[in-house]
């Protein structure tokens, strides 16, 4: 059994721990996501080192993205979009709205910028009608929006 890594975290990880803490992982967890991802750095003595003199800078960060991720939070929470699509006379959608229709269309409606990956949608929309998506923007930081898609 491979032993653990020592990793300092550059930013927040959910169930891990929060930018600028010296964590332990599994050595496939470090090399498969969160170095490559940029969410942590090797510890060793030289980035040890490295890492005390930046803590603060680290830190500061971290709490400005958290700080920026509530307060996308407040402008998005329940807030509506309406996404017209061509449907069926059943109500069935002749397509489907994705990810990629409603990150448009919250950009269009409110101005506001969201990606792909923060929208928890199990599968595309099919069917006309209201439908409640959450959105998860930073780690712990979630809110739901209201999707109108109606036929066009």
């Amino acid at each position: 059994m491979a032993s653990a890594l020592d990793v300092i975290l550059v930013d927040d990880v959910e169930h891990l721990g929060k930018a600028g803490e010296l964590v332990k992982v599994k050595p496939g967890y470090a090399r498969n996501y969160l170095l490559p991802k940029g969410s942590a750095i090797l510890a060793n003595k030289f980035t040890l080192a490295e890492y005390e003199e930046r803590k603060a800078q680290l830190e500061a960060e971290a709490e400005k993205r958290r700080a920026e991720a509530e307060t996308l939070k407040i402008k998005l929470e329940e807030k509506t979009i309406s996404i017209d699509a061509k449907a069926g006379e059943t109500g069935k959608l002749f397509g489907a709205i994705t990810k990629e229709n409603i990150v448009e269309a919250v950009k269009d409606q409110l101005s506001l910028e969201v990606v792909k990956d923060q929208i928890a949608l199990k599968a595309p929309i099919r069917a006309i009608g209201d439908h409640e998506i959450s959105l998860k923007i930073a780690s712990g930081i979630s809110t739901k929006i209201f999707v109108q898609v109606k036929a066009i």
